[in-house]
């Protein structure tokens, strides 16, 4: 991206500037902007008009300008208008026409969340362009991969001097924080510190732009909702991130977003109480972890290796749901993660990664496809020689052996087949259903048993004609309970737990949320 000397003419003046690259220009436009608005008798006063020449004849010069030269015109022109967030969006919209891809429009848009997020307009101003942000982000999204030609100026990477431009942009907020985290409020420690990296890709930061703006309408939407009952507020939340999610397909926004679950709490905390950043939290716990979105499984032309950082973060997530439904008490929102996880493509795909890895026949399948089974099974891998979790070993295996400590999920885990139970406190039966189904099922209100189930099996033995009955129960006039055994693949467990109508509902798990197939059908 213009590596070479950089000559920029000014045939009315007869003369002409040489740089020895676009790099070393913006190095020392930044420097200069910096000192001169530092310099300025007041904010807004700094004499800029030098800067604004230059970078006039550099755009010009670019059929499709870098992101960076746009960057700093852009921050020429909001200095001169602080505040006009709207012609700001259009004047990034407008340099990113003939952008051949979705990237650099989108990553164009971190100045504009980041003044938004630092605004004091009110929240419905706010609202409403948090709403034309999205909706560009939208259309954006909606263009086609960048051909071969584009590549290099929509998926390249950024210039070293991007560092400097967030120094640009910051400086309005801040001169003592982080300008990091002046401009990108929103995108959490994990997503800063790979900014941060030299030569970091203009698609990651496209991601983290999304990741921001999917958030801040989340917290806008809670802001509303003063009055509004806590579970038709969650339930909007869901349906909102749900239908979201696929309309923006894309991969390193979803991968931000896993990435701010494993990190928690949300980088919200100038936004929302802790009340509602759990809200949220448990909101997109459920757009990520009961959905099983095409755009992450099918993405063509890129490498499957390069998914295993999301499908790795995917489980490690829905381990950290289930556990944090099971502290709450919400048996049935645990087990609805464990079976949509059971049933999604991230079991699949770590199994055969592995299994290539090692190569096959070298390794056993896990015992199950749920969550605590597959991250034991991995962490056995690596101890074993398999490099899984990179970087990350210690504080996985570390994360395990808590869960298994606090859980059980070390003994829970001995059983083998993905066996879904559940508790009927309807029935006065002590026995174990194998089969698949009943005359009564539809009729009978289930509930998981998660830790119940292990307390009440370890107490039980079983008999030569299939009856289980209990052994040493220290009260003898406690309800008598019926287990009945369901597998994994069943529909009619599918159709349980994802359904909206079910009995067990807490309201917290998704209702009818419509696969993002079927969305792009009802276009």
């Amino acid at each position: 991206m213009a590596a070479g000397p950089l000559v920029v003419d000014f045939p009315s003046m007869g003369a002409a500037l040489c740089f020895n690259s676009l790099e070393s220009l913006l190095r020392d436009s930044a420097s200069g902007f910096l000192a001169a608005v530092s310099a300025a008798p007041a904010p807004g006063a700094a004499d800029l008009t030098n800067f604004h020449r230059v970078f006039s004849r550099v755009l010009s010069g670019y059929p499709d300008p870098p992101l960076e030269a746009i960057w700093f015109f852009s921050a020429l022109s909001f200095h001169d208008s602080p505040g006009d967030l709207r012609s700001l969006l259009q004047l990034l919209s407008a340099f990113t026409a003939s952008s051949p891809g979705a990237a650099k429009p989108l990553a164009l848009l971190a100045p504009v969340i980041s003044e938004l997020f630092h605004s004091d307009k009110t929240r419905r101003e706010t609202e409403a362009l948090v709403e034309a942000v999205l909706s560009y982000i939208s259309i954006c999204s909606s263009r086609p991969a960048a051909s071969a030609d584009g590549a290099s100026a929509d998926a390249g990477r950024l210039l070293p001097a991007f560092g400097e431009l967030v120094k640009v942009w910051s400086v309005r907020h801040s001169m003592d924080r982080c300008p990091f985290q002046v401009l990108f409020p929103l995108a959490g420690e994990e997503a800063r510190r790979e900014l941060m990296k030299e030569g970091c890709s203009v698609e990651y930061l496209a991601g983290v732009v999304v990741a921001e703006a999917f958030l801040l309408r989340l917290c806008l939407k809670v802001q509303n909702g003063t009055g509004v009952p806590r579970a038709e507020l969650q339930k909007e939340l869901k349906m909102w991130a749900v239908s979201s999610i696929p309309v923006f397909q894309n991969q390193h926004f979803f991968g931000v977003l896993l990435n701010m679950l494993l990190n928690s709490p949300l980088p919200v905390y100038s936004l929302l109480s802790a009340d509602d950043e759990i809200l949220v939290r448990d909101a997109i716990y459920d757009a990520l972890i009961l959905v099983d979105y095409s755009f992450i499984n099918n993405v063509s032309g890129v490498d499957q290796a390069d998914l295993l950082p999301i499908y790795l973060s995917r489980l490690i997530i829905t381990l950290d749901a289930v556990n944090d439904a099971r502290r709450k008490g919400d048996q049935g929102r645990a087990m609805s993660f464990v079976n949509a996880f059971s049933i999604s493509n991230v079991p699949n795909y770590l199994i055969k990664w592995a299994t290539c890895k090692a190569g096959f026949g070298a390794v056993s399948k896990p015992i199950a496809n749920t969550p605590q089974a597959l991250l034991k099974w991995l962490v056995d891998l690596e101890d074993k020689g398999l490099k899984v979790f990179g970087d990350n070993s210690s504080w996985i295996k570390g994360r395990l052996i808590y869960d298994e400590v606090k859980n059980g999920f070390g003994n829970r885990m001995i059983h083998s087949g993905a066996d879904l139970f559940f508790i009927d406190k309807q029935s006065g039966e002590e026995v174990m259903d194998t089969t698949k189904g009943s005359e009564d099922e539809d009729a009978v209100e289930m509930e998981t048993t998660g830790n119940a189930f292990m307390a009440a099996a370890q107490s039980m033995k079983v008999e030569t004609n299939g009856i289980r009955k209990r052994k040493g129960c220290g009260n003898e006039d406690a309800a008598a309970v019926k287990f009945v055994k369901y597998k994994v693949e069943d529909g009619s467990v599918k159709d349980y737990f994802l359904s909206a109508n079910n009995g067990m509902s807490s309201g917290s798990e998704v209702e009818n949320p419509q696969s993002d197939d079927e969305m792009e059908e009802s276009d």
